[in-house]
C-alpha cells in the first residue's frame, strides 16, 4: 500500500484541489491519498471560511481518503513552522509520498535551493543581513540572498506556491524524511481575485462568496462539493471577515504588558506597533492595515493578532518544535491502515473527544479555543464546535 500526502487549508475546497489530490495519487502510484488539514484557521491568520466538518466532507468526497488535523499551534505560522508541521505530521502517518503545487516543476532547482535556505552556509547568512540591514522583510531578503548563491531563484521565490514547496522540501531535510517528492504544476495564479471555475484561486471563491454571488462560486467546485457549500450558506455557517473582531478586540483590551511581549515573532518593538495601531483603528483590518510595514508584513502581524486571540505564546512554540499528535478528522474505509501506520511511528491519533480534549498540552487549548471561536463568529452556539463530538466516520 503507498500512501501519497498532502498538506492543505481547503479554504474552500475547490476544483484545483479535486485535480491536485488526483494527480498526486496518480503520479505516486498511491493508493491511498491522505490529507493534514488546518483547522478553524489559516496560516495567513484568518478565520477558515467553513467551518472544519464542511471543509473535510469537501475533501472526502472529492477523493481524499483520511483527513488529519493540523493543529493552530503550526497551521498558523509561517511558511517554514507551516510547512515543518505538515510535514512532520505525514512522515509520522506513515505517507510515502508528499505532493505539493508549484509554479516550477524543476525539483531539482528547488531542492538546491532548500539545501541552501536549510544548512545556511555563512555566504548566506552575510548576504541575508546586509540585505535586512538595507530595510528588506525577512522574506525578501532571504530571496535576495538566495539569488545570489543561484542567480534566478530570487525570481522562483517571489511565487507563492514555489516559496512553500521549498520549505516542505526543508521540513523534509531537517527531519530525515523519506518521502518522496511530488510536485504538482499549478495553473491559475494563488492570490487570482477574478474567478476562473476551471482553475479557480480560494482568494476568488472567498471574494465571490462575500459578494453574494453564490451561484458563481459553485461552479469553481468539484459537483459532489456544492450541496455542502449550498447547506452552509442557508445555515448560516459562512465566516465573514470581520465575524471575531468583537472578540479579538476584547483580547486585546485584557492582555497584559507580559502577554504582549510572549507574542510568537515578538521581535524589534514589532507588537508595539499592533498595541498602537489597536488604540486607534476599529477594526481588525483597520489595524493591520495601519501596523504593516516593507519589513513587517500584513500576514505577520495578522498571525500575531490570532495568536493573541487564541492564547499562543511563544514558549508554547518552543516547547512542542512538531505536532505531538494529531486528530482524525475523517476517513474513508480504504484510508483505515494509515491509523496502523500511526500506531507503529508512535504518532498519537484522536479520533473522539474523550480521547483529547483533556489533554493538559498547549495545542489541545488552542485548538478547542479556535473551534468555539469560530461558530461563535457564526453566531451559533458553542455546542456545534465539531472538534468536541467525535468526528471521524468510515465511509
Amino acid at each position: 500500500m503507498r500512501a501519497v500526502g498532502i498538506v492543505a487549508e481547503y479554504n474552500p475546497f475547490h476544483n484545483g484541489h479535486a485535480y491536485q489530490l488526483a494527480e498526486a495519487r496518480r503520479r505516486a502510484d498511491a493508493d491511498i491519498a491522505v490529507a493534514v488539514m488546518s483547522g478553524s484557521f489559516t496560516q495567513r491568520g484568518d478565520a477558515a471560511i467553513l467551518s472544519v466538518r464542511d471543509r473535510v466532507n469537501m475533501a472526502l468526497s472529492a477523493g481524499a481518503d483520511a483527513v488529519f488535523l493540523l493543529p493552530a499551534l503550526w497551521a498558523v505560522l509561517d511558511a517554514e513552522h507551516f510547512a515543518l508541521g505538515g510535514v512532520s505530521l505525514l512522515t509520522r502517518l506513515g505517507c510515502d509520498a508528499i505532493s505539493f503545487g508549484v509554479e516550477t516543476d524543476d525539483l531539482a532547482l528547488l531542492q538546491a535551493m532548500a539545501a541552501l535556505l536549510e544548512e545556511e552556509p555563512e555566504p548566506l547568512r552575510e548576504a541575508i543581513r546586509d540585505l535586512l540591514a538595507k530595510g528588506l522583510p525577512h522574506p525578501a531578503a532571504r530571496a535576495g540572498a538566495v539569488e545570489r548563491l543561484i542567480p534566478g531563484a530570487s525570481e522562483l521565490l517571489r511565487l507563492p506556491n514555489n516559496t512553500l514547496a521549498v520549505c516542505y522540501l526543508r521540513a523534509m531535510r531537517r527531519i530525515a524524511s523519506q518521502m518522496e517528492p511530488v510536485p504538482i504544476l499549478r495553473t491559475g495564479a494563488y492570490h487570482e481575485p477574478v474567478l476562473d471555475p476551471a482553475s479557480p484561486s480560494a482568494t476568488a471563491i472567498r471574494l465571490t462568496l462575500a459578494a453574494g454571488d453564490a451561484d458563481a462560486a459553485m461552479t469553481a467546485l468539484p459537483e459532489r462539493c456544492r450541496p455542502i457549500l449550498l447547506d452552509a450558506i442557508r445555515e448560516g455557517r459562512i465566516h465573514r471577515p470581520d465575524a471575531l473582531d468583537g472578540a479579538l478586540f476584547y483580547r486585546l483590551l485584557t492582555m497584559r504588558d507580559k502577554e504582549w511581549d510572549a507574542l510568537p515573532g515578538n521581535t524589534e518593538g514589532i507588537a508595539n506597533r499592533l498595541r498602537d495601531a489597536f488604540r486607534h483603528d476599529a477594526s481588525r483590518k483597520a489595524i493591520l492595515a495601519d501596523a504593516k510595514t516593507k519589513r513587517y508584513p500584513e500576514a505577520r502581524l495578522s498571525r500575531m493578532l490570532t495568536h493573541a486571540l487564541l492564547q499562543i505564546s511563544q514558549a508554547d512554540l518552543d516547547a512542542q518544535p512538531t505536532p505531538p499528535g494529531t486528530l482524525l478528522l475523517g476517513l474513508t474505509k480504504k484510508g483505515i491502515p494509515l491509523l496502523k501506520r500511526a500506531q507503529e511511528n508512535s504518532l498519537p491519533v484522536y479520533g473522539k473527544a474523550a480521547d483529547w480534549i483533556h489533554l493538559p498540552d498547549p495545542w489541545v487549548r488552542s485548538e478547542l479555543l479556535a473551534d468555539q471561536l469560530w461558530w461563535a463568529g457564526c453566531r451559533q452556539p458553542p455546542a456545534n464546535a465539531m472538534l468536541q463530538r467525535r468526528i471521524s466516520e468510515s465511509r
